[in-house]
């Protein structure tokens, strides 16, 4: 339990749903004892571009206050520990730096880890997909799931359809149970019922389950298009099974694009800069993409 993750913690209760002004607290400020280097007015100054996330954080210089939000943290962190949750913010080794890379308003400060993080060092491919998609698609995605499997690379999917379930099951169903990562639209305690015997056999396997929001919080429209940024942001390729318009996946795929990431598809349509899985003979491009963008290869 460090200071850092007692102060980003308290500052995800202030401003759970303002990732910008609550990033550049943790941040910038990144601790209660730094926060003497500052007044409401130099926090006002710096968060003009978010004056609700100035008011909310000007909270902190209350003494009482400040002090049961630390009370409730510390407590919290406790629970988390107990449970085998690890919290992790920009400040800690294991933060992957990839994030960083996201606009202010999607870039969490904050990953509520359940399971295997030495995942985060190896080659990762991001998978997303919306259903409803063709039978032809989703056979070619478990195949490149397959072909992942087999050269080493770490499958990422979202924790939401039964897409991710089906790519998940082959990890789990391989001739060892192979690790894979889950990348929640919710907070761990309240992912959908479907996916929860899911998550378990992935952690049973050395998965691992990641998510950016608190523990109790549900879905919702705007945390489901955090979640595909962050999964696409997460990993060294990404893998998008016909995208549609107007969809969070079609969005991390845009990004994607003007970030210069190495981004497929299987689809029909031609994306420009975006490489066409259209054969089996394509999967390797998709392991060379993530190997040579991996730290560790």
């Amino acid at each position: 339990m460090t200071a850092t993750t007692l102060f980003a913690l308290t500052i995800a209760r202030l401003l759970p749903d303002d990732w910008t002004a609550a990033g550049w607290a943790v941040r910038t400020i990144g601790h209660f004892e730094a926060l003497h280097a500052y007044s409401p007015e130099a926090l006002r100054a710096a968060l003009s571009h978010c004056p609700r996330g100035a008011q909310r954080l000007a909270q902190l210089f209350n003494a009482a206050l400040l002090h049961q939000m630390r009370e409730q943290a510390k407590a919290e962190l406790t629970q988390l520990i107990t449970r085998r949750v690890r919290v992790l913010t920009p400040h800690d080794e294991p933060w992957p730096s990839r994030l960083e890379r996201l606009p202010e308003p999607q870039r969490p400060f904050l990953l509520f880890a359940f399971g295997n993080l030495k995942l985060l060092e190896r080659p990762m491919v991001a998978l997303l997909a919306r259903p409803p998609i063709s039978e032809a698609s989703h056979e070619r995605a478990q195949n490149l799931t397959l072909h992942l499997i087999e050269a080493g690379c770490i499958p990422v999917t979202g924790a939401l359809s039964g897409f991710d379930i089906a790519v998940q099951k082959l990890c789990h169903n391989a001739p060892r149970p192979y690790p894979a990562i889950m990348v929640a639209h919710t907070g761990l305690a309240q992912l959908l019922p479907p996916m929860r015997p899911v998550a378990t056999a992935t952690l049973r396997a050395g998965g691992l389950l990641l998510s950016p929001f608190l523990m109790e919080q549900r879905v919702s429209a705007q945390r489901d298009r955090q979640r595909a940024l962050l999964q696409t942001a997460l990993a060294h390729v990404a893998v998008f099974v016909e995208p549609r318009a107007e969809t969070p996946e079609q969005a991390a795929l845009e990004w994607a694009v003007q970030t210069h990431l190495s981004v497929f598809d299987i689809s029909t349509r031609t994306l420009p800069e975006v490489h066409s899985i259209r054969e089996s003979v394509d999967f390797e491009w998709v392991v060379e993409a993530a190997r040579r963008t991996s730290p560790t290869d």
